[in-house]
Formats: structure tokens, C-alpha cells, sequence
């Protein structure tokens, strides 16, 4: 079953229509001593607890003349409490090798990808410098094999080389 919790406006005037011997009282001292824009706002709140379910209206003279208050209503509060203990029941916990959900049940050894954020579950290994830059490496690699060919011992090196054949 669905719940949703109330604006603090509207559990509050529920909460005092719950308490009230008589709700129709209430609201009708409430629409007498409100101003045009205090009666739109009791409107809309009394428009909320209607369409929720907690509360049925029957108007006379502009006037709310019956007034039945909901089980539902009566029952907010509970409700309300044990929608809260799920919510915190049904929290998630990640950890570096397992993931909690709710209330000691464990996914160990999760290999997750994520589409679109640059996570690849099959190459979870950082990659090295020259696998980033293979482009720049060939280019340094290429730069030191040329300044190694300058040095004068490799004309020494040829020639016991020519001397061989």
C-alpha cells in the first residue's frame, strides 16, 4: 500500500480535526476568523485532506456542515511511523567488496558497470602511461634510438664489423 506523507500544514489541521469533539465547530470558527487568503490557503489544505482520503465534507452556506473523519486519518500517525522504519530499513550500503540492502542481506564480489560514466567492469586495471599515450611514447622512443646512433663508438663498432666479412 501507498503512503505519502502530508505537508506540515495539513497534518496539522488534521491532527487538530482528529482531537476536535467537533470538526464542523472547528472549521467553521476557522473560516469566520480567516482572511480571503488564510480561506483560499484552509481551502486548498482541507481540498488535500479530501483527495488523501482522511477527511469527507458536506458544505451548507459556503460552510463545511458535516464533517466525517476517516479511519485513515485517525490512523496517520502509525502509518507515518512505519513507512519511516522501512525507509530506514530498506537503506543501501556499499562497502569496497559487498553491498547491504535492507536488513542483513549481503551481494558480495559485484562486478557493476555503469553506461555512459567511462566504467568498464571488464578492465577494472588503471591504465599505464604508454597504454594513455602510444603516439608520445613512439615519438620519445624514436627521438632516444636517434640520439643513441649519434655517439662515436658506433663507427668503431662498424668498423670491426666490416672487418669480419
Amino acid at each position: 500500500m501507498k503512503f505519502d506523507k502530508l505537508p506540515g500544514d495539513s497534518y496539522k489541521l488534521l491532527t487538530e480535526l482528529v482531537n476536535s469533539n467537533n470538526p464542523s465547530q472547528l472549521l467553521c470558527e476557522r473560516f469566520e476568523n480567516a482572511s480571503s487568503s488564510e480561506n483560499e490557503i484552509l481551502r486548498g489544505i482541507l481540498r488535500e485532506l479530501i483527495q488523501y482520503g482522511y477527511i469527507n465534507i458536506k458544505w451548507a452556506d459556503n460552510k463545511p456542515y458535516i464533517v466525517t473523519i476517516n479511519n485513515s486519518a485517525r490512523t496517520y500517525d502509525e502509518r507515518l511511523q512505519e513507512y519511516e522504519n522501512n525507509m530506514r530499513s530498506q537503506s543501501v550500503t556499499i562497502t569496497s567488496n559487498s553491498i547491504n540492502i535492507g536488513n542483513n542481506n549481503k551481494i558480495k564480489n559485484l562486478n557493476a558497470s555503469v553506461n555512459g560514466c567511462g566504467f568498464d567492469s571488464k578492465d577494472t586495471k588503471a591504465k599505464t602511461f604508454y597504454e594513455k599515450h602510444p603516439v608520445i611514447c613512439g615519438f620519445l622512443i624514436s627521438l632516444a634510438a636517434g640520439l643513441v646512433l649519434l655517439f662515436s663508438f658506433w663507427s668503431k663498432i662498424i668498423d670491426f664489423i666490416e672487418e669480419l666479412v
